[in-house]
């Protein structure tokens, strides 16, 4: 099976709706989802560098050791550029080079980060602030942060978290850039007191959420409401939309608009809320164990790219 994320992050270097603030979500009726996805609208679709990595290595393909030919299919399949993953400064310059014979951007970039721990704090802040101003240098607009995954962090961890996170959004937001949060199912442990708390604890103006709509379907139990009330609660911090599908709980080939997410009304209750505008649209369909083999990545992504360019239309 291919590795997690967290793993892959190593490799590289709730629901407790409140009826007087959110809208039910089972009021979102076929005539909203047709009001609110009826405006037609550009939109450029990014793709995630698990998914390449990992649907690439399905192949037995080494995307690092291959980038030109890669982005050159990623190119061919519509996308407009890449979510590179980097741990470090020095990290974001083989993957500008190899974007830029495309003609390809690098308008985000993810890390993972341990700021509830008080002995790395420090360092990490440090090293995400490093990694943003290098990033900034070739057009970068967000940077994804993943905190290190601890089960039930306590409240003194979580405090001490959300400080650091204010700290680096505010440096981030000087820079003109945007610091977003992701999360797995870790997060949402424990009534999902520590997603709540990066979203609840920190300043709108520092801190946005990258929506994974099906992290946050799978770690809430399989559960679409919860994926659609984490869109009502949050839908004016979202920054950054990661999108994959599943069919039965096991993710597909290609991104599709309806299986076990109903993504036209995802889209529908984020536009309903009045702080969701543009927003950065990333690609983040992977295999794992049952999903099916039928395509090859030129053909996956860009049947991808496709839906989700229907999806916003």
């Amino acid at each position: 099976m291919p590795q997690n994320r967290r793993s892959f992050l190593k490799s590289a270097g709730l629901v407790a709706g409140s009826a007087m603030f959110v809208t039910n979500q089972n009021a979102v009726t076929s005539q909203a989802v047709a009001q609110t996805a009826g405006a037609s609208e550009p939109v450029e679709v990014f793709i995630n560098q698990y998914t390449v990595e990992t649907f690439y290595a399905r192949d037995g393909i080494n995307f690092r050791q291959n980038m030109d030919s890669c982005f050159a299919e990623m190119k061919e399949a519509g996308l407009a550029g890449f979510e590179a993953t980097a741990g470090q400064p020095g990290e974001i310059d083989q993957y500008v080079t190899a974007l830029k014979k495309q003609d390809m951007q690098l308008r985000s970039v993810y890390s993972g980060a341990n700021l509830h721990d008080e002995d790395a704090a420090a360092n990490e802040v440090k090293r995400l602030i490093a990694v943003a101003e290098k990033a900034k240098t070739a057009g970068t607009k967000i940077v994804v942060v993943n905190l290190a995954a601890k089960g039930g962090k306590s409240d003194a961890e979580l405090i001490r978290q959300n400080q650091h996170l204010d700290t680096v959004g505010a440096a981030l937001r000087e820079l003109g850039m945007k610091l977003s949060m992701h999360y797995h199912t870790t997060e949402l442990e424990y009534a999902a007191r520590e997603f709540h708390s990066f979203m609840c604890d920190t300043s709108p103006e520092n801190v946005w959420l990258c929506f994974d709509v099906h992290w946050s379907f799978r770690a809430s139990g399989n559960s679409a409401v919860s994926a659609y009330n984490h869109a009502q609660l949050y839908g004016n911090r979202v920054c950054e939309l990661h999108l994959r599908q599943s069919q039965g709980g096991t993710w597909t080939e290609t991104f599709e608009l309806k299986a076990d997410i109903d993504y036209v009304k995802t889209l529908a209750i984020l536009r309903q809320n009045k702080g969701f505008g543009d927003c950065h649209v990333v690609l983040e369909q992977a295999p794992e164990n049952g999903t099916p083999k039928t395509l090859k990545p030129l053909d996956i992504f860009k049947q991808s790219v496709e839906t989700v360019k229907e999806m916003f239309s």
